[in-house]
């Protein structure tokens, strides 16, 4: 059942309010507000999926789920019962024992994560060997290659001068040395 063209007015909440904040499914008015004017109040929706939003007349409950909208948008703040499933094979979060991994179109079980790792590290490997790669391939470069399978790793986390560092793609270990160039300005004093 899709949540589209769902709109539930909320009589619980005044149409003047304005500010709201959502936590997950939670929608907040008025958070931390002091006023007794404006007390703070706080709403689940009568089924996930859906969200307040605020229209010229009150408040309503709509639907905020990118695929029963068929909005085309990659991550959506919450998803309907319906969809919240892996993103490969189906399977429902309530049935899932371990804890899913965050994907950009939703969620992926961790059967299926660590499945699509594995075929990922596999090919990066059977690439790196036909290649030739090596370790001079990852000499003074703008990027960060693992020497084991010349995947380009994320420099996010790089604080220091030297740090060790594990291939996202094939989970090599591998020691990251980061070399600075300095350059200098000059202005008329």
């Amino acid at each position: 059942m899709s949540l589209e063209n769902t709109k539930i007015y909320i009589s619980e909440i005044p149409k003047e309010w304005i500010r709201r904040v959502r936590s997950g499914h939670r929608n907040i008015w008025n958070e931390g507000s002091t006023n007794p004017e404006l007390p703070e109040m706080s709403l689940y929706p009568p089924t996930n999926g859906l969200y307040a939003e605020r229209f010229e007349d009150g408040w309503y409950w709509v639907c905020g789920c990118n695929k029963c909208l068929e909005n085309g948008e990659w991550y959506s703040y919450i998803v309907c019962e319906e969809h919240d499933r892996c993103i490969t094979c189906g399977t429902h979060r309530k049935d899932l024992t371990d804890i899913p991994c965050g994907h950009r179109e939703g969620f992926q079980c961790k059967p299926c994560h660590e499945r699509e790792h594995e075929e990922r590290k596999k090919e990066a490997l059977r690439l790196a060997k036909e290649n030739g790669h090596d370790e001079w391939d990852c000499y003074r470069e703008d990027k960060i290659i693992c020497p084991v399978c010349a995947s380009v790793n994320s420099s996010d986390d790089i604080h220091e001068s030297s740090e060790d560092m594990k291939c996202y793609v094939c989970d090599s270990n591998f020691a990251v040395e980061v070399d600075y160039e300095t350059k200098y300005t000059t202005t008329l004093s």
